[in-house]
């Protein structure tokens, strides 16, 4: 009788000890939101569901995954996101959010004839009204950080710094008002230590050719795997994942669409 209720305990404890296993591993399984403008949802790739740097991070590290990301999303358009129920919902299941937003701020109402004017004027040396977009664009991101710290205080929040592309002719006036706006959204860490973890898509991709799709803005199968790369290093770091090398289950396939820059510098 004893060894029979010897035999029946040790096999309750096996079978507490492998719920428990299944339980701890269920629980590495991290939730990974995407919030932003056309970056962050993978405008570039047509099957951007598929092939966007975020669903690479999301495959690489097995994380669950969802893309909030939405074109032409300003940083005031995603104050007013978070205030949505069903945003507020995602935000407070993700373990990690990764943020793409503020190059749209620059084109104002009327989309590239505003951002034609600021290169002139950055030519010229007046970077006064890119100042003054960026000043406004940082009020709305300490807002938006505000918000997912309230839903969210246990996140992980990434901050994608902005980059320009490279053009012979307007190539350095978009680097000196996109470096004022990457300058200042990070400076939120002065006095907000720890708020968030830079991902200096920026730097990564300052000098490099041919990461974008045929619009020459938005990031194409390349520019989604050099970025997700970025954003695999940061996160092994944080200890949120081993790999840093991308896993690509689908291959992007790049967007066709009108070459903006190289048009636009014909008026500057």
């Amino acid at each position: 009788m004893k060894k029979a209720l010897s035999i029946i305990l040790a096999l309750v404890m096996i079978l507490s000890v492998t719920v428990i296993g299944f339980a701890e591993e269920e629980k590495e399984t991290l939730n990974y939101l995407l919030l932003g403008d056309s970056i962050a949802r993978g405008s570039g790739v047509l099957n951007h569901d598929e092939a966007c740097f975020g669903r690479i991070v999301a495959d690489t590290n097995g994380y669950n995954y969802k893309n909030r990301g939405i074109d032409g999303f300003t940083t005031a358009n995603l104050v007013n996101e978070l205030n949505k129920s069903d945003v507020i919902r995602d935000v407070a299941e993700a373990d990690i959010i990764s943020i793409s937003i503020g190059g749209n701020d620059f084109l104002g109402k009327t989309i590239f004839l505003n951002m034609i004017k600021l290169v002139i004027e950055a030519a010229f040396g007046n970077l006064e009204p890119s100042k003054q977009i960026v000043e406004s664009a940082y009020d709305n991101f300490c807002v938006i950080i505000g918000k997912i710290k309230e839903i969210n205080p246990e996140a992980t929040i990434l901050f994608q710094t902005l980059y320009a592309p490279n053009y012979p002719l307007v190539g350095a006036q978009l680097e000196r008002i996109i470096t004022l706006l990457n300058e200042k959204l990070v400076s939120y860490l002065d006095e907000n230590p720890e708020a968030f973890t830079v991902v200096d898509v920026h730097a990564a991709l300052k000098g490099v050719f041919g990461f974008t799709a045929l619009d020459t803005i938005h990031p194409n199968a390349k520019g989604n795997v050099l970025i997700a790369r970025e954003v695999l290093k940061v996160l092994k770091e944080l200890g949120l994942g081993e790999a840093t090398e991308p896993v690509i289950n689908h291959p992007g396939v790049n967007e066709i669409a009108l070459p903006i820059w190289p048009i636009l510098q014909l008026f500057v």
